[in-house]
């Protein structure tokens, strides 16, 4: 069975984030739709077009 690409990428994110949670939305159009929150609950969450967004967001002075 092939790897899934989306799913290697919030991997990835998830071990070089570990204190946020980060998923994925599939729309029928307009692609997936990406987002990131504190698994503690506090600061905002984050919604991004691909998976480089999150991380782009998250290290803008967030704590990994």
């Amino acid at each position: 069975m092939a790897a899934n690409p989306t799913d290697e990428a919030v991997a990835e994110l998830e071990r070089d984030w570990p204190l946020w949670q980060i998923w994925v939305v599939h729309r029928y159009i307009g692609g997936p739709g990406w987002g990131a929150r504190r698994w503690d609950g506090t600061g905002r969450g984050l919604k991004a077009g691909c998976p480089e967004d999150p991380g782009g967001d998250l290290g803008d002075g967030a704590a990994r």
